[in-house]
This record gives structure tokens, C-alpha cells and sequence, in this order.
């Protein structure tokens, strides 16, 4: 089996080189592994492309989900060579698409498994943009966003509170309640009417997002349709409670917090909110999304199982939501 690793050297908070470094020469792998490195935002797109086109049978993302990200896109963009497994190393600071699976628990057995046998089909999200810059097309692992997580992920971005660690972050969710305002969302979910305000609204198909928090707890990459999220319009200290409990999956038992499940949807929204696809900005509403089942196969030992959160409302509210 022909390996590539694209390493992107700053995850980790700059630590990703020298770790990837001591496990390539460790001997662990049974396999040979070329690695390729990134060296600025967007590389990794072109080198997945480039490992396509070479005929890699597999491609390691070492590094974070934005690293994930990018190379999931250079795959499934590229059309010339066969679509290559993808296995992951994660060495960044988030790292939450692999916590749907298991992969081991020590960096080494991580390693063993993204460069080993055993793989999972699971799905992808494709999600279309129509906004001023023009039409444009990604595809997500984990989950696309709008309203206040995209808010943080902005400010984060900017580097306004830092680049790196839980303490930037941490400062970029404080500063997204600044600008906190809810958004009229409108348009369909599988051909139903939806018409609601909203502070957040995800699209998903993993557990966890934004550093181990459970937003979407029945969420799995290998169901064949995503798990949407969303937050009514609350205060301050409710939407601050909702932040806390969805550290442990438990704001599904909130009353604000509404959710369902689809494979398309299309929303539009006014005012007009910023879009991230797995931690990464990629534009404004609208926007079209859907489900690719079994799109590829991820290097994974097995999928994690959790047993869905009670729910609060029945369908006959969800119902009445999706017609209103």
C-alpha cells in the first residue's frame, strides 16, 4: 500500500514537526510512508490533489480538522486517479473527527491505525455557496455551521485573542456574545418548509466540534444523513448554560435547543451570517447542502456508539417548526 502523509508543521501549537518526525523513524510502520509538508493555509488541498493524481491508495492528515479539512477537499475535487482511504494523526489542537472513532489511545497505536488496514466507510457533507463572491462548492467531515459558532471560529481566525490554545479560543467564544444577535433562517429541509430564528445552527455528521464540545451527540459519519442543531433566540445566561452542557451532550435537554435529522437542506437568512465548514470560514448564506453516503473510507479500528440524549419536544413540535 502506497502511503502519503501531508504534515501540516504548525498544528499542535507548532509541535506537529518533531512529533511526526520521531513516529515516521520509529519503525512502527510496516508500510513505507513519504511524507509531504505544508507550508501555507490551502497547501494541503493542492498536495491531496497531487497524491490523487500519483496513485496513493492511502493519504494520513497529520495535524488538526482544518488539516483534515483541506485534504478531504483536494481528494474529492480532483477527479484524475482513484480516491484514496484517508487516515489521521491528530496532532492538533481540536482533533474531533476522531473522537466518532476508534483509533487507539497512545499517539504510537494512532499512528499504527492511520497507516493500517483497517478502514470504515462513512459520508461526507457537500455544501454549495451562492453568495457576492460567486458560487463555490465544499465538502465537510464533521460539521458546517452559521450564526454564533462561525462567530467564533472568525474571531479566532483573526488571531485577535491569539493563535493557538484553549485560552484563545476560550476568548474568542466571550467575544462572539458581543456581536450575539439571532438570524431569521428560512428555506427547506428535505423539501419542507423551514422557518425559524436562530442564535446557531448545525449541520452534522460527528459527535463533537470546537474543542470537545458535544453538539450533536446522535451524530455519526456513517449514517446516511446529517444531524441538524439549532438555538432558538435566548438571553446571555441561557446561552451560556447551553455552551456548558454541550460539553457533555447534555443541552439537547433544553428547551431552545431543537434538532432533527435530513439529507438536504437549503437555507437562506437575513441578516446575513458567516458559514464554517469543520472549523474553517467559507462563506454566507445562501446555502445548499447534502449528504454523500459512503463517500470514502477512513482509516478507523471502529465507530464509537452513544445512544441518542432524551429529547424534549415531540415530532408533532418539530413538525409544526419545519410547516411554519
Amino acid at each position: 500500500m502506497r502511503i502519503a502523509a501531508i504534515v501540516n508543521p504548525e498544528s499542535g501549537w507548532g509541535t506537529a514537526r518533531e512529533q511526526w518526525s520521531k513516529l515516521h523513524a520509529s519503525g512502527l510502520a510496516e508500510v513505507r510512508v513519504e511524507t509531504f509538508w505544508s507550508e501555507y493555509p490551502g497547501h494541503s488541498v493542492a498536495l491531496a490533489a497531487g497524491a490523487r493524481r500519483s496513485g496513493y491508495d492511502r493519504v494520513v492528515a497529520v495535524g488538526g480538522d482544518g488539516t483534515l479539512f483541506e485534504i478531504l477537499n483536494g481528494l474529492w475535487w480532483e477527479r484524475s486517479g482513484r480516491l484514496p482511504s484517508v487516515g489521521m494523526v491528530p496532532l492538533g489542537t481540536g482533533c474531533d473527527y476522531v473522537r466518532n472513532f476508534e483509533i487507539g489511545r497512545s499517539l504510537a497505536a494512532r499512528f499504527k491505525t492511520a497507516v493500517g488496514s483497517s478502514t470504515i466507510e462513512v459520508s461526507l457533507g457537500r455544501c454549495r455557496i451562492h453568495d457576492d463572491a460567486g458560487p463555490s462548492e465544499r465538502v465537510f467531515a464533521m460539521v458546517m455551521g452559521l450564526g454564533f459558532d462561525a462567530e467564533v471560529v472568525r474571531l479566532f481566525r483573526t488571531g485577535r485573542f491569539g493563535r493557538a490554545g484553549w485560552q484563545a479560543y476560550a476568548l474568542s467564544v466571550l467575544g462572539a456574545f458581543r456581536s450575539l444577535r439571532p438570524y431569521a433562517l428560512r428555506g427547506d429541509i428535505d423539501g419542507r418548509t423551514f422557518n425559524v430564528k436562530v442564535l446557531s445552527f448545525g449541520t452534522a455528521l460527528g459527535r463533537c466540534f470546537g474543542r470537545r464540545m458535544e453538539i450533536a451527540p446522535p451524530a455519526s459519519p456513517v449514517r446516511d444523513d446529517f444531524e441538524l442543531v439549532w438555538v432558538e433566540p435566548v438571553g446571555f445566561p441561557r446561552l451560556l448554560l447551553t455552551i456548558m452542557l454541550s460539553y457533555f451532550g447534555a443541552h439537547y435537554r433544553l428547551s431552545w435547543v431543537r434538532s432533527t435529522r435530513a439529507s438536504r437542506v437549503f437555507l437562506d437568512s437575513f441578516p446575513t451570517p458567516p458559514i464554517e465548514a469543520d472549523g474553517e470560514l467559507i462563506g454566507k448564506t445562501p446555502v445548499e447542502i447534502e449528504i454523500i453516503p459512503r463517500a470514502f473510507s477512513f482509516a478507523a479500528k471502529a465507530v464509537r456508539r452513544r445512544n441518542s440524549p432524551e429529547r424534549l419536544f415531540s415530532q408533532k413540535s418539530m413538525d409544526r417548526d419545519l410547516d411554519e
